[in-house]
């Protein structure tokens, strides 16, 4: 039997989902004392992950900034013929805990109502919504939020994943530097490369990253990333002390259907061509609580254009990518970089990128060719 909904909403707002952007908006919402706030979400795992983000100093950024694992002002792309290193001025490229900056939103917004759920329909009724969740409960909201995650299209194209994080028994890495992508890897199963993130000298995120339509075995990136750790750092002894693995699809997604008003990766905070997503939430969240504008997209039209052009030559041309790649890198200096990463970055930026790359494969991608 329903719980029968009062004709006033009991509640300022009802956010569907308890992930990332979920949390972000209820902490913000219940900071902002306009009313009750109940975050609604099934409570499935959240398995620890780290998540990359450029950080530029704004104050949307503000309340993750003080949970960084580690930040660097510089970064580099790898491959056979050497090494492109960026520096910014403007920008620190931040690693941060999922579970760590979860936990804490949860545990900072005591007022707001968390409730263990799934929603099934949010339609408008007098003053606001009616919430009815599969169980048979109902609600009654101002304002409904949906943050929940897209299903991806079928065939996309996948970034798929999986890292350690290692102590070694010696100092062998550079702590000033991020490796964004080493591809002195094997190519066989699609776009490839090593991502790591030195948190220290003996201490790093390692990670074995795919771009393809097909995920591998466990197995497959265990040994991915105990050969290249064996044959950069080969007098180096190695201890694992956690693992992560995930996959995220290289796609501007786009739900079938909407409770209310969408956030986060509902919105399209997703960087297609890149997986980023965590500042992009960030900024989403502060347009909609603190600038009093709608959810913009992780990046403009123009930018979104862009990285479906690059994600077409990646499935036309793979062997490319070490190429295209390290030549991106090569175009732009580190603010631009990271700006264009971010989204929403300038012209000037963009044009450079453009001219760094190889000029027919673009070409042909752009007026919808495979790529070759």
């Amino acid at each position: 039997m329903s719980t029968p909904c009062p004709d006033t909403p009991a509640l300022a707002a009802a956010v569907v989902g308890g992930g990332c952007a979920g949390l972000t908006l209820a902490h913000r919402l219940a900071a902002d004392q306009n009313g009750p706030v109940a975050v609604i979400d099934p409570g499935d795992p959240r398995p620890d992950h780290i998540w990359g983000y450029w950080d530029d100093g704004g104050e949307d950024l503000a309340l993750a900034r003080p949970f960084g694992e580690a930040a660097w002002r510089q970064w580099a792309v790898i491959d056979h013929g050497g090494k492109t290193v960026l520096t910014s001025n403007n920008f620190w490229y931040r690693a941060i805990s999922s579970a760590r900056f979860e936990n804490y939103l949860r545990a900072t917004m005591p007022a707001v109502r968390q409730m263990r759920g799934t929603v099934a329909a949010a339609t408008r009724h007098a003053g606001g919504y009616r919430v009815a969740l599969a169980d048979g409960r109902e609600l009654r909201a101002a304002r409904v939020f949906d943050s929940r995650p897209p299903a991806p299209p079928a065939g996309v194209l996948l970034q798929h994943f999986a890292g350690w994080q290692v102590r070694m028994d010696q100092p062998v890495f550079d702590p000033h530097t991020a490796i964004l992508m080493d591809f002195r890897v094997s190519q066989e199963a699609g776009v490839h490369f090593i991502y790591l993130l030195p948190f220290s000298a003996e201490n790093a995120l390692v990670e074995s990253t795919v771009f393809s339509p097909q995920v591998q075995p466990a197995s497959w990136y265990d040994d991915q990333i105990a050969t290249y750790l064996a044959a950069h750092y080969p007098t180096a002894g190695v201890t694992i002390s956690s693992r992560e693995a995930g996959v995220i699809p290289l796609a501007r997604l786009r739900p079938d259907g909407v409770f209310g008003t969408a956030v986060g990766m509902r919105a399209a905070a997703l960087r297609a061509s890149s997986g980023y997503a965590f500042s992009q939430i960030q900024r989403q969240i502060a347009d909609l609580t603190v600038r009093g504008g709608g959810a913009r997209p992780g990046c403009d039209a123009i930018e979104a254009w862009m990285d479906q052009v690059l994600l077409r030559v990646l499935r036309g041309a793979p062997a490319r990518a070490p190429e295209i790649f390290t030549r991106a890198a090569a175009a732009l200096d580190g603010d631009a970089f990271a700006r264009f990463m971010r989204g929403y970055g300038d012209w000037p930026g963009r044009l450079r990128l453009m001219s760094g790359l190889p000029m027919g494969l673009f070409l042909a991608a752009a007026l919808g060719g495979a790529g070759r």
